[in-house]
Formats: structure tokens, C-alpha cells, sequence
């Protein structure tokens, strides 16, 4: 039994590492996006139904902020489309939802006008993915990338300056066959 627990330390170690690089991956989106002024509605670690969340306004919740957050909208919401409550603003209450969500493999961010299931459905309103020029929507998309060759080249300096042990060369006495 003590054998078989002996594989969880690094089971974990891997699934922490590998949550770190999708971490780091969805926050390059994430940056890149804000920088080009998109509204991002959430931003998620794992795939699912939410576990916790916050949002700036509402604060830590277990589950989602959106259905509370839909209310709010409702309620005194201002600007946007009609029949868009996303495009929607309420004065204290931030757009993004920051999610983990019940399975830990993966990541995204929804950013606002990215509709992945139909994309006919675009938001017409200046801070929505669609309505960004060509050259901002690809700096989006290579957020992720951009970020990984960061991390790639930063864990590289980090191991070559920590470097590894090893046992110095030493030339020992020459002989005559």
C-alpha cells in the first residue's frame, strides 16, 4: 500500500507544473487582449462548471458569479446592445469572471464578439474581439505563444545559471604499454 503512494508526490508535481504552463499560456491571451482593449468575460483554469470565482465587485464565490452577475445587468446595467447582456456595463462590478473550474486539464479566455460555437454571432460594440483590426486579433492569438517562448527561454536561463553538480575533471599519471 505505502509503495503504491510512493508515484502521488510526483503525479502532483507533474499536474502542478503542467497547470503552471496553461496558466501561463491563457495569461498571455489574457494580456494581449487587454492591451488591444478587448472585454474579456472570463478567464479559466480547467474545462466544466466553475468551482470558485471572483469577480472585482462581487467577490469569492463557490460556483460561477455569472447568474449573479446577469442580475446586476439586468437590473442596472447600462450601454451595449439590446438582447446583449454582455455588452452591458454595471458601474463597480468587473466584466471578467476569474474561474477554476472542476477539471484541471486546460484553460481559456472568452473574450467578448469570440463566439467559438457560431461564428456569425459577432458584438458590434469597440471592445469586442470582432470589431479589432486584423493585427490586434493576431497579436491575441499569438498571446499564448509569445508567453510560452517566454517561459521556455526564462526556465532555460534559470537551469543554466543554477547549473548541476558534477565531479571535476582531474588528469591522472600517463603509462607505458
Amino acid at each position: 500500500m505505502i509503495e503504491s503512494l510512493s508515484h502521488v508526490g510526483p503525479v502532483l508535481v507533474a499536474i502542478l507544473g503542467f497547470g503552471a504552463l496553461i496558466f501561463l499560456h491563457e495569461l498571455g491571451h489574457f494580456l494581449a487582449a487587454r492591451w488591444a482593449g478587448v472585454r474579456v468575460l472570463q478567464f479559466a483554469l480547467g474545462f466544466g462548471p466553475a468551482l470558485l470565482s471572483y469577480r472585482r465587485g462581487l467577490g469569492l464565490r463557490w460556483g460561477s458569479t455569472t447568474p449573479e452577475y446577469r442580475k446586476l445587468l439586468e437590473a442596472r446595467g447600462e450601454g451595449g446592445e439590446p438582447g446583449r447582456l454582455e455588452t452591458r456595463t454595471v458601474a463597480g462590478v468587473s466584466p471578467t469572471e476569474y474561474r477554476l473550474n472542476w477539471l484541471p486539464f486546460g484553460g481559456y479566455v472568452k473574450m467578448l464578439g469570440q463566439e467559438d460555437l457560431d461564428p456569425a454571432a459577432t458584438a458590434s460594440t469597440p471592445d469586442s474581439y470582432t470589431q479589432q483590426p486584423i493585427w490586434k486579433r493576431m497579436v491575441i492569438v499569438s498571446g499564448g505563444i509569445v508567453m510560452n517562448l517566454l517561459v521556455a527561454a526564462g526556465l532555460f536561463v534559470a537551469v543554466f545559471m543554477a547549473g548541476l553538480p558534477a565531479m571535476a575533471p582531474v588528469v591522472g599519471a600517463a603509462t607505458r604499454p
